[in-house]
């Protein structure tokens, strides 16, 4: 699948646009996350989730913070905070919860340990991205 934000080491997240909102400038997207195991492979899919263009924007900024030294950790989250990619200069966590009334709630939570290139990717990753804010 082709993403517009595709943040591909060390856990593999996609991000796909679905729409757009202009009032408060957001998206809504599909996030996929995948990860592969020495003995076997994992994905999911979530959809319908939002990000505020502002946070997409703060993100960046901090992520070269962090590069820089200038900051211990840089977040990205969706609106309701079921998605959150924390990223500091020694490790990258992943963590979503999704919570259902009728189906219950699901959580992941991932950790691993960065190289600083990784960083240097993300950063590439989402500069590339043709924002419309």
């Amino acid at each position: 699948m082709i993403y517009d934000i595709e943040l591909p080491n060390p856990f593999g997240l996609g991000i796909r646009i679905i729409e757009i909102e202009d009032k408060l400038p957001s998206f809504g997207t599909q996030v996929d996350f995948k990860l592969e195991l020495p003995r076997g492979k994992f994905s999911y899919s979530a959809t319908d989730m939002w990000f505020e263009c502002a946070m997409f924007d703060e993100f960046l900024l901090q992520l070269k913070k962090v590069k820089a030294g200038q900051a211990s950790k840089a977040d990205f989250y969706d609106m309701d905070k079921e998605l959150l990619l924390c990223v500091t200069g020694e490790e990258v966590k992943l963590s979503m919860d999704r919570i259902h009334i009728e189906l219950g709630c699901g959580s992941l939570k991932l950790e691993n340990d960065i190289e600083p290139e990784v960083i240097d990717q993300y950063i590439s990753h989402i500069e590339s991205f043709a924002k419309w804010w």
